[in-house]
């Protein structure tokens, strides 16, 4: 009896340690779900052939992942945040953030893997998260108000969100040897101030739902 006792203690005190060590950043599977899991995620992998371990590069003496992440902490309404990377000097720098860690497979971390790739072979780990939004590290210039409103739009039902840069440059296409105007007429050249510009985007973040993810899409007409 005195064992089953100690026993009894060992487990209410581990359930209340880990449950007192889980902020907002890190998932407490112990939390009562009463709405919409959103989570978001970092895909940093180590075998970045153009720069050699890109997400930890410095700007200003800060590496990239830590840029991005202390934009992460201060959006409301973020029930986890989240790290996937198959290196070992990644996995410290998440550590050292207090974010939780997933170590992704082999197979989402190859040249010719997509991001998409990654993202589906995490959620098969994780079904308690509803909606996921992708923030790339190599975005330095990212900002937490940009990541509030994508989490404001999907809280208010929207199936996705993502980061796109206003433009007014006038675009043309090459083809058959010649080039063709995209979007303006060239007989009636706007004026920067009388036109709105396209829509461009910028690889910052993507939200998206469970849902729509799994049609193999980040995104959609609505």
């Amino acid at each position: 009896m005195k064992w089953k006792f100690l026993y009894h203690i060992l487990i209410l005190y581990t359930v209340i340690t880990f449950g007192y060590c889980c902020n907002k950043y890190n998932w407490n599977p112990f939390l009562t779900k009463t709405s919409p899991h959103l989570a978001i995620l970092i895909l940093a992998r180590g075998g970045s052939k153009g720069v050699h371990l890109k997400n930890i590069a410095k700007v200003n003496n800060t590496p990239l992942i830590r840029i991005s992440l202390d934009s992460i902490k201060n959006v409301n309404f973020v029930h986890s945040v989240w790290v996937s990377t198959d290196h070992k000097n990644i996995f410290q720098e998440a550590e050292e953030e207090n974010v939780n860690i997933h170590w992704r497979s082999a197979y989402t971390a190859t040249d010719t893997a997509t991001s998409l790739v990654g993202i589906k072979e995490f959620l098969e780990h994780h079904p308690e998260i509803d909606i996921l939004g992708l923030v790339q590290c190599t975005s330095p210039f990212i900002k937490r108000s940009y990541l509030q409103l994508a989490v404001d739009y999907m809280r208010d039902g929207l199936e996705c969100a993502f980061s796109v840069t206003r433009s007014h440059k006038l675009i043309w296409k090459e083809t058959d040897n010649q080039v063709i105007p995209l979007n303006f007429n060239p007989y009636k050249r706007p004026r920067r101030q009388d036109w709105v510009g396209i829509l461009i985007e910028n690889g910052m973040f993507y939200f998206a739902t469970r849902n729509l993810i799994q049609k193999n899409t980040l995104q959609s007409l609505k």
